[in-house]
């Protein structure tokens, strides 16, 4: 199980780097073109993988609503709802309501799935959602007690409601076909179907080496690789406890942005991960036990 929570991680890492890659791809081109461009670039790396390991790219009948609902909602919908969110409301709003993506998927695994939380679970989803909240603040409750909503805030509600019923769809498919076919198809539905959005905006700005290093970032590692994790994890560990590893996104892009944009990284925000940390070792782990290994636990209960 442990290797599905690295794999998890990993994820985390690659999605909190795609914010990095984004602060440089956004003066290039428009949102949803890049998201356009992304996808088709991943796709084309999926169908030549899926080909060469799988040796077809035909799926059953049964899975063919699951794997054309992951391209609606993961590919489609959430990032257009995402973009929408963003020319009505500050990058902070979005930012703050993007921490309950855990909590949507928790809710739609109990709807579609009956997956439910005990009261550790529950307890621990809060301890991480609290230390995301200093994250993303810096420490400033001020930021979090004067936010109001506002238009743009329902639309990134609603893409997060979105995340929740795609990593649903994600783990239904993926009763008939691998991670990998999974990704790849939903990547071909979501490309078809965006591009009514993109055909007046295929244009990029002065392309540059460094434009073209983090579209290449954006599409094989944090659309390709990340995705492929993300869709194992839901597979093999469950949609809940998958969400749970979104908590780290904010703390990776903090990182990443220290160290390749300058920006500042605060106490405050190493204190908010630490808190990050526990919620998800204690919803990861069961009650009374502290692993060390994959051979050995010690019993910490009186």
């Amino acid at each position: 199980m442990q290797k599905y929570y690295l794999l998890l991680l990993c994820t985390s890492v690659l999605w909190g780097g795609n914010f990095v890659a984004g602060k440089i791809l956004v003066s290039h081109a428009t949102p949803m073109f890049l998201t356009e461009l992304r996808w088709t670039i991943a796709t084309i790396c999926l169908l030549i993988f899926v080909l060469i390991k799988e040796k077809s790219l035909s799926f059953p009948k049964a899975a063919f609503i699951p794997l054309l609902f992951m391209g609606i909602t993961g590919v489609l919908a959430f990032n257009f709802l995402m973009f929408l969110a963003l020319e009505y409301t500050s990058a902070d709003n979005v930012g703050l309501l993007s921490t309950l993506n855990p909590i949507s998927i928790a809710i739609a695994a109990y709807i579609f799935f009956k997956e439910k939380l005990s009261h550790r679970q529950l307890g621990a989803m809060l301890l991480s959602f609290f230390g995301v909240l200093i994250v993303i603040s810096h420490g400033d409750i001020q930021k979090i007690t004067s936010f109001h909503f506002n238009k743009g805030d329902l639309f990134m509600l609603s893409a997060v409601a979105v995340w929740g019923l795609y990593s649903m769809a994600a783990k239904k498919a993926m009763v008939y076909v691998s991670p990998y076919k999974s990704t790849l198809w939903a990547g071909i539905f979501g490309v078809i179907m965006m591009l009514p959005f993109t055909v007046q905006s295929m244009e990029i700005s002065n392309p540059n080496l460094s434009f073209w290093l983090a579209i290449l970032y954006s599409s094989i590692g944090a659309t390709v690789l990340a995705m492929i994790f993300w869709n194992i994890g839901i597979q093999k560990v469950g949609g809940t406890s998958s969400g749970m590893f979104l908590n780290f996104n904010p703390i990776f892009t903090s990182i990443l942005a220290y160290f390749f944009l300058g920006e500042t990284l605060t106490a405050s925000q190493l204190v908010g991960s630490f808190i990050v940390i526990l919620g998800v070792y204690f919803f990861t782990t069961r009650k009374g036990t502290f692993l060390l290994s994959k051979k050995t636990k010690v019993n910490i209960q009186a």
